[in-house]
């Protein structure tokens, strides 16, 4: 009996031995090996130390979430940890992690992006709230070769070779840390991108094709002409549905913001030189599509694409009071310009 006894404390001094050896090299030993990629981890208001660490573990970010939780009790970090965004290296121990979980607020940037921006105009606001970032670093991250650097590339895998992230990087409201990279921040928009299309019951298909026929790409690029069509929501649903019919029966979208998105300009209507640039985003000298989006597009001309109204509608003017005046045939069309574009 005696032995028994004996034998069984044995085996837990061993194993108290192991894991608390364990719990040290998590806790303070433990480094990340030279060249590993960062990820962006996101922690939401209100997240508890367990839902953390759930999600760390998730994150390949660390391996014991029990430990963890030891060690955010014993040193007294649990009420510490701060909702943001984290530029986290897998492979970081303990004490470095919630360095940086308990540091989010004091080192932090709001960075609010409007919907309809360019990825230049987007890249000009955060350049102006992180001085750290260079042109020239915008440029890297959202370029064509930024896209395949995203550690979740699932939707910007229709991007064609040549084409860079316009259009993928969401409009909302951000904080960053102040020492924030541009990869971090573009990773960042990406991610909430596909974060609000799941929150709005999107599924993007696996193939990238919605059962409308429009691959992901083509969806977001026509959400992007919608959104620098109209403003309102309803507006921006029956546009989208007046572009549908257009391209079912191969009439040019004659979208004037593809041709503002060449010129720089902002005027509600073209001039007749400008109409005829001889680019692929011109939609009055090519049908379809251009290439790719010509701005970021928010949720409400996202949804619009993908839940168009249907009318009789073939044309459309926006004045510049930003009401919509819709037309059946060109004639009343044209009828619209010289009433409403004086």
């Amino acid at each position: 009996m005696f032995r028994t006894v004996a034998i069984f404390f044995g085996i837990l001094v061993v194993l108290f031995v192991i894991l608390s050896g364990g719990f040290v090299f998590d806790a303070f030993l433990v480094s990340p090996e030279e060249g590993t990629p960062s990820v962006i981890f996101e922690v939401e208001d209100g997240d508890s130390v367990s839902e953390i660490a759930q999600d760390l573990n998730e994150a390949a970010l660390i391996e014991s979430e029990l430990f963890f939780k030891i060690y955010v009790k014993l040193t007294g970090n649990a009420s510490s940890l701060q909702a943001g965004s984290f530029e986290l290296t897998p492979g970081m121990n303990f004490r470095a992690l919630v360095a940086e979980l308990t540091d989010a607020q004091a080192q932090e940037v709001e960075v609010t992006i409007p919907e309809g921006y360019t990825i230049e105009q987007i890249g000009e606001a955060v350049m102006e709230a992180l001085p750290g970032i260079s042109e020239e670093d915008w440029e890297e991250a959202t370029g064509p070769n930024g896209k395949w650097r995203i550690e979740e590339d699932e939707i910007v895998g229709g991007i064609s070779d040549d084409q860079g992230l316009e259009g993928y990087l969401f409009p909302d409201t951000y904080r960053f840390r102040t020492d924030a990279s541009a990869q971090t921040v573009v990773e960042t928009m990406v991610l909430t991108l596909k974060r609000r299309l799941a929150e709005n019951d999107v599924t993007i298909p696996e193939s990238l094709q919605f059962a409308n026929g429009l691959t992901f790409h083509e969806m977001i690029t026509l959400a992007s002409i919608v959104e620098r069509e109209v403003r309102s929501a309803e507006d921006m649903k029956l546009v989208a549905g007046i572009f549908y019919t257009r391209l079912q029966i191969g009439m040019a979208l004659q979208a004037d913001s593809t041709v503002n998105y060449l010129t720089g300009k902002k005027e509600t209507s073209v001039s007749l030189e400008d109409s005829k640039i001889d680019s692929p985003y011109n939609t009055y000298q090519n049908l379809g599509l251009p290439p790719g989006p010509i701005s970021n597009p928010g949720m409400n001309a996202i949804l619009a694409v993908l839940h168009p109204t249907d009318s009789e509608y073939l044309y459309f003017l926006t004045t510049p009071e930003g009401d919509v005046m819709y037309a059946t045939s060109f004639d009343q069309h044209v009828a619209n310009k010289y009433q409403y574009l004086k």
